[in-house]
């Protein structure tokens, strides 16, 4: 935790205002007096000014109504660009793919390669995983 006071002393501020320069130049200046016509020259100068817009105003300028069309019109030839192009993919010809038939040969070949591996599982049941036997038994 800080403690409240500051080691070192801070500079005193008050003292130092009083003795800058700026207070001798201000003493020595003479008061300035208005002269009798300034107020109806700033109240005539305050009507001659033009008044400002409000900035609501500003959203009926020309400007803003031909931006403001011109991205409506592009946002319409995009969206109908869109909506022209077809959707749905272009149709596919159908092919037929013939399936070769499996001859008896392989059918055979098959059939003593299964036999082999379970003649091979039941020697050496250590090759296989549980899962691996119970395939090959049904």
């Amino acid at each position: 935790m800080k403690p409240n006071h500051p080691k070192n002393k801070l500079p005193d501020f008050d003292s130092e205002l009083e003795s800058d320069a700026i207070w001798d130049l201000l003493a020595d200046a003479t008061p300035g007096e208005p002269s009798s016509r300034f107020l109806q020259d700033t109240l005539r100068r305050a009507r001659l000014e033009p008044a400002s817009r409000p900035w609501w105003k500003s959203l009926t300028t020309r400007r803003i109504w031909t931006v403001s069309l011109a991205t409506t019109g592009t946002a319409a030839a995009v969206i109908a660009l869109i909506i022209s192009f077809p959707s749905d993919p272009p149709p596919v010809e159908q092919t037929t793919s013939i399936q070769p038939t499996a001859p008896a040969q392989w059918t055979e070949l098959e059939d003593a390669l299964a036999s082999e591996v379970l003649t091979e599982a039941a020697e050496n049941p250590s090759l296989f995983s549980d899962q691996e036997i119970v395939a090959l038994l049904y």
